[in-house]
């Protein structure tokens, strides 16, 4: 198959969903077949696929509906003889009209987060464009199942796929903050990350363990509010924003505790990376949490947009550290074995071969 990525995000960057563009399209390079993925110029999106060999194209898409990107995207299909589209909801509209100017090519779209509950507009945009969903939790898979886009095998859950390096040493904390317990959490700073209840939850864990740190990884706008906010709640001391770090796994390995207090989430894929590596992991209970954690077999899941329940949970991991060592390590075994990058390009593969069938049949009729 030839097969396009169109991935277009902000240049600097990479989060999970474009972690799973790259890992995807190197992954079905990898299976043999032709794959492009074209995002915004110089981004680090852009560079990390060509760092594992994958071509790249230049595109970017600023609004639903844009003639000439249209055009230019139905260009790079026709350039690239491409058979399958696969894109985020950002880019539907265009590529769908794209891919059907440009010979009907297969549309995959990617529903990484969460849709509207009720939503007419994307019932409309799916029957218009879409051959297929892939989803990464059985959440959103109802979603589309609640607006009535549930025909048999037209939505798939396929889980994240991770690739362990056990080989990369742990950041070293103790040189830098001796005697702290380092609790790490992962993701842009922004507000629906949950940070300002984080830092609503600091006075009470400081009554009990003053020597925690908790130290965060990311960028985005809300950082000089939240060190403001920080400032005015007395605890600055306790919590360090470190900006962003294109390679997080040295800080999860020579962390002790991870907390993932996020507001919503699709496939949580930093919780699931701490697990990866055998780190006790508390996070909310959002859309696919559950799923990741067996519903709190292996990791704590608290209620989003609740101080008082990140302070409690982070208590009682102190406290029970052995018990909490122990599940950690029991967590580790399942999310290597159920969350293998192979795993999901396999399904990922699979599932493109069914819906082309699908159309073909629909198309003979």
């Amino acid at each position: 198959m030839r097969i396009l990525f169109v991935h277009t995000i902000g240049r600097k960057k990479y989060g999970g969903g474009e972690r799973w563009a790259v890992n995807a399209a190197a992954g079905l390079q990898e299976q043999g077949h032709y794959v492009v993925l074209a995002g915004s110029k110089n981004s680090v999106l852009l560079k990390e696929a060509q760092n594992r060999g994958v071509i790249t194209e230049n595109f970017t898409v600023y609004n639903d509906i844009n003639p000439y990107k249209t055009w230019r995207l139905a260009r790079l299909i026709r350039k690239h003889k491409i058979d399958v589209v696969i894109c985020k909801g950002r880019e539907l509209v265009v590529s769908g009209l794209a891919a059907k100017f440009s010979g009907n090519q297969l549309l995959i779209r990617r529903s990484g987060s969460p849709p509207p509950a009720k939503s007419l507009r994307l019932v409309l945009r799916t029957k218009w464009f879409v051959d297929g969903v892939i989803t990464n939790t059985e959440t959103i898979r109802e979603i589309y199942a609640n607006n009535g886009i549930a025909p048999e095998g037209f939505v798939k859950v396929i889980y994240n796929g991770l690739i362990p390096d056990d080989t990369i040493a742990p950041f070293d904390f103790s040189s830098q903050y001796p005697g702290k317990t380092i609790v790490l959490s992962v993701g842009r700073v922004v507000g629906h990350k949950g940070y300002f209840f984080l830092i609503d939850a600091l006075p009470g864990i400081r009554e009990h363990y003053p020597d925690m740190l908790f130290y965060i990884l990311g960028d985005g706008r809300d950082m000089d509010k939240l060190v403001a906010y920080a400032q005015d709640k007395g605890v600055e001391d306790m919590i360090h924003f470190a900006g962003y770090v294109h390679e997080p796994i040295p800080y999860v390995k020579g962390c002790d505790l991870f907390l993932h207090p996020s507001l919503y989430e699709g496939m949580p894929n930093a919780p699931m990376e701490a697990m990866a590596y055998g780190k006790p992991v508390i996070m909310t209970r959002v859309n696919g949490a559950a799923e990741l954690s067996q519903d709190g077999k292996y990791a704590t899941l608290i209620p989003p947009a609740n101080s008082n329940a990140i302070a409690e949970a982070i208590l009682e991991a102190r406290k029970k550290k052995e018990e909490w060592d122990i599940r950690s390590n029991e967590a580790m075994q399942f999310v290597r074995e159920n969350f293998g990058m192979l795993k999901m390009v396999k399904s990922l593969e699979s599932f493109i071969y069914k819906r082309m069938e699908a159309k073909n049949k629909q198309q003979q009729k």
